[in-house]
């Protein structure tokens, strides 16, 4: 059949502030990998316990594999975001004229010589 679905209360209230087509759009990804195993899933990195991703076009679905007895497990919503939630900075990487990188200061005067 297929891994169960819970939706933690944060992801809840994250897909209520989805537009009703991206809600959809989540919700059918998520299904769609609890019973066929299929998605753009990718382990992250640094967290204790096991935690995936799955990539809904310019959305992140964040969860977890549980066992809780059954033969099939449990697939365990944690987050719904954008992909900007990965980025450490605010900052955009920048083309500067006859420069290399971008500044990470903030400092809108620095150069990069």
């Amino acid at each position: 059949m297929g891994r169960t679905i819970g939706w933690s209360r944060q992801a809840r209230t994250d897909l209520k502030r989805l537009s009703k087509k991206d809600s959809e759009r989540v919700r059918r990804a998520v299904l769609r990998l609890a019973v066929s195993e299929y998605g753009d899933v990718e382990h992250l990195k640094g967290f204790a316990a096991p935690l995936y991703r799955l990539r809904v076009g310019d959305w992140r679905v964040t969860f977890r594999y549980e066992d809780i007895g059954t033969k099939e497990g449990c697939l365990s919503v944690e987050r719904i975001h954008r992909r900007e939630a990965y980025r450490k900075s605010g900052l955009a990487r920048q083309e500067i004229p006859g420069g290399e990188g971008f500044d990470e200061t903030g400092d809108s005067d620095a150069r990069v010589l």
